[in-house]
């Protein structure tokens, strides 16, 4: 992972600057209330799946035999998490057939980005729907996702975030109990939906969860300062205070108060390293969290965890969230379908 260092982030791909100009962020409207803002962000990524799903886009027959189910799942303090669960139309026939029988059984609990202050089940939903559409290695599997609307800041915090993060995967091993049992569990999450997929992932018991994906993600609290990153670290972790990092799509973070009040960050879970299960990272160079991804996959690699990295070299922060159009968007979806192969891959 050292060869992974950065000094200073290459220029970005002259694709990505030519598309920049025509982007526009309704809900960075600074006379919105954080209420307000939230909705903006949601029905805006709303309109962009509608967009790329049109019948007439690229992407239209992701929607083919998809089954949307919205529910609630109770957190710790009774509060009604919302939770999008996706499946396909056949899995319901294949309920009927013997355990013998059926396909093998995979579980993703998904964990939507957004700085912890916005977002939905369904803000990410373009990829959910690619990952219903593939089937990895060749196999025949079934696939079913519940994606988690946890409570936001700033009126909620941070640890609730986690919580209600918690309160769904929890759900999620009671279906592997009932609806599919010996199904694989996996978890994934962007850029924040990352930090809080990596913080379940390490809550869990050993062996609980097959597999983690993380893609953009938040693992530190680099922006607080260096003593949030762990002392052997530090020297691979540049991105935060490199300026030539920051883009349009994320600047400097900051934060009301460290770790936005939480306990630790994922980087700092020492304790727990040794029983992560296998893990697929995404970082792109031309962001301020891609040294969170890097450091956080040399620490897996000394704890002794299957780990790859995925690199983006020359495009920025969770840009296949923005630009879904854009022919490197599918490049980059498709090599995340990629990663979930090889962590569905039998041993």
């Amino acid at each position: 992972m050292d060869a992974l260092l950065l000094h200073t982030a290459p220029p970005l791909d002259p694709n990505w600057l030519a598309y920049e100009p025509s982007l526009t962020f309704p809900h960075q409207d600074a006379s919105l209330t954080p209420l307000q803002r939230q909705e903006v962000y949601a029905t805006w990524c709303r309109g962009l799946t509608a967009r790329q799903t049109a019948p007439e886009w690229r992407d239209h027959h992701l929607l083919s035999g998809v089954v949307k189910t919205e529910l609630t799942v109770p957190s710790s303090d009774g509060y009604p998490v919302p939770v999008m669960k996706y499946t396909r139309a056949q899995q319901q026939q294949q309920s009927a057939q013997s355990a013998e029988s059926q396909p093998e059984k995979v579980l993703i609990l998904y964990l939507h980005g957004g700085g912890l202050y916005v977002g939905a089940p369904d803000s990410e939903e373009l990829s959910i729907l690619r990952i219903l559409a593939h089937r990895p290695l060749g196999r025949t599997i079934t696939v079913t996702v519940l994606s988690a609307g946890y409570r936001l800041m700033p009126m909620f915090s941070a640890q609730t975030a986690v919580s209600d993060s918690v309160a769904v995967f929890e759900h999620l091993l009671r279906l592997r109990g009932t609806e599919a049992p010996l199904a694989r569990v996996i978890v994934m999450g962007s850029s924040s939906g990352g930090e809080l997929a990596a913080l379940v992932a390490q809550g869990a018991a050993p062996g609980v969860v097959d597999g983690v994906v993380l893609r953009g993600s938040v693992t530190s609290d680099a922006f607080s300062g260096e003593e949030y990153v762990p002392e052997r670290l530090r020297s691979l972790h540049t991105s935060a205070w490199e300026q030539s990092f920051h883009t349009m799509l994320l600047g400097a973070m900051t934060r009301a108060v460290p770790r936005d009040g939480l306990e630790k960050m994922p980087l700092e879970g020492d304790d727990v390293f040794g029983r992560h299960p296998k893990t697929w990272i995404r970082v792109c160079t031309n962001d301020t969290l891609y040294s969170d991804g890097v450091c956080y996959a040399k620490a897996l690699e000394e704890a002794g965890v299957e780990v790859r990295v995925d690199v983006v070299e020359g495009w920025p922060h969770t840009f296949w969230l923005i630009a879904p159009e854009l022919d490197r968007v599918l490049q980059a979806e498709e090599a995340m379908l990629d990663g979930l192969s090889w962590i569905l891959e039998k041993r």
